[in-house]
């Protein structure tokens, strides 16, 4: 998958983003810098032929399915100790309510992947 800093966040990439917060005295925040750090270039590997454009937002990554902020957050992740949680934009034509979302986590970064390769899919908002 090719995942790349959304333009409108420039200031930092995406591995400088969570590896200022691999190197905090923070615990908490250097825990989630090296999960997100390996999580990201796990989601690299992938040989989806999808572009994502990430925006950070609280620690969360949010992938988005153009280079404009403005677009829907269809993907939000994040990781830490080994516990990742993952969520995505219901389609409209599903959703109960506007901008439903469904939540998932897992302990498994395996599975973690596989929750954001389903989100991706399942928000529909990389299909053409």
């Amino acid at each position: 998958m090719k995942l790349t800093r959304c333009k409108d966040q420039r200031s930092k990439t995406l591995e400088e983003f969570y590896g200022s917060l691999a190197a905090s005295d923070d615990t908490w925040s250097r825990d989630v810098g090296e999960t997100m750090l390996h999580l990201i270039d796990l989601l690299r590997t992938l040989p989806e032929p999808e572009a994502a454009w990430g925006l950070t937002s609280h620690f969360h990554l949010c992938l988005l399915a153009a280079d404009d902020y403005h677009t829907p957050w269809y993907v939000r992740l994040i990781g830490s100790r080994g516990e990742y949680t993952v969520d995505y934009l219901m389609p409209e034509a599903e959703a109960p309510w506007p901008y439903a979302r469904v939540t998932g986590e897992t302990r498994s970064q395996d599975r973690a992947v596989e929750m954001i390769e389903t989100a991706m899919r399942l928000s529909r908002g990389w299909e053409r």
